[in-house]
């Protein structure tokens, strides 16, 4: 509907919607769960919202290196279900299911979804290191919204001359990327953030209307 890049254009030119790179921290989770969904994990585990995790604290060892993904406050809580990791945005074991389905496929996903920025292949893409724009972010989510169907936002689409002759168009490009059942699924476990997770803040402060998302944090 609409695009904001700054307070104030004479000031800056800056457009911080397709410009501003920063790493989304935990909203990028969702592809980390909808990865598990769509293809399960390296172990065999189907994945479904009512799946045990185990959320604490390891060591994931890669390339002769060690990553140790910390819950915040370093509180961890034993045997979760999929979706109360997601709800509650546990980093442990977020990056148990990422190490289970595998890096690669959660690039992929999130590729697929919207996200066009280069994403490295380490452990701590899981929780949201890599950079992207709000642009890339906005159209990712739009695709779960869209029940799996993802659109390039566009700018302009049409130019008309002062007869109201077409000068130049641009088709809106649409794709199914994701099936409508996975998107709906997704979506099932975005709206109980809001009610349940780390956003239930919006429901207190009287934030009534259906809604599904994701609440984001980068450490510094």
């Amino acid at each position: 509907k609409a695009m904001v890049g700054g307070r104030n254009y004479q000031k800056s030119q800056f457009n911080r919607v397709f410009q501003a790179k920063r790493q989304p921290g935990s909203i990028f989770k969702p592809f980390v769960f909808l990865a598990a969904l769509m293809y399960g994990g390296q172990s065999g585990t189907r994945y479904t919202p009512d799946t045990v995790l185990n959320d604490s604290s390891f060591t994931w060892n890669y390339d002769g290196k060690e990553w140790h993904p910390n819950n915040y406050n370093n509180e961890y809580f034993g045997a979760v279900t999929f979706r109360r990791a997601l709800e509650s945005s546990l980093n442990s074991a977020t990056a148990r299911v990422a190490q289970d389905v595998g890096i690669r496929r959660m690039r992929e996903i999130a590729h697929r979804m919207g996200i066009r920025s280069s994403l490295p292949s380490v452990p701590s893409l899981t929780l949201g290191s890599a950079e992207v724009t709000p642009l890339e972010i906005a159209v990712a989510f739009s695709t779960l919204a869209n029940g799996g169907v993802r659109t390039r936002p566009l700018a302009v689409k049409l130019v008309m001359d002062q007869s109201a002759q077409p000068l130049e168009k641009r088709d809106v490009r649409v794709q199914q990327v994701i099936n409508p059942q996975l998107a709906h699924m997704m979506n099932y476990l975005l709206k109980g953030v809001l009610d349940r997770g780390t956003a239930a803040g919006a429901r207190r402060m009287g934030f009534t209307r259906p809604a599904a998302g994701k609440t984001g944090t980068t450490n510094d």
